[in-house]
């Protein structure tokens, strides 16, 4: 029981920071707008939407860190601009 609870919390958190994200990049969307959006697509969809959010974090991540502590510097800073 208490490992689906983790597993819950975690796709929850992985939710929100794709959804923050979506929100963030998507003018004129709230992040709740964006939340019922994912929640109402299927599940695979959903899946589909928050990992490729995600994946596409991680790998621009990589490409600020080939401009070393500046680059990665930049890229928090955007990420949190997009989040607030």
């Amino acid at each position: 029981m208490e490992k689906d609870q983790l597993g819950y919390r975690l796709w929850m958190r992985c939710r929100d920071v794709a959804a923050a994200l979506i929100a963030g990049c998507w003018p004129g969307r709230e992040f709740a707008d964006v939340v019922t959006r994912i929640e109402a697509a299927r599940p695979s969809v959903q899946k589909q939407i928050v990992f490729g959010t995600l994946a596409a974090l991680f790998v621009i991540s990589l490409g600020a860190a080939q401009f070393g502590i500046l680059g990665l510097c930049v890229f928090w800073l955007i990420v949190i601009w997009l989040i607030r």
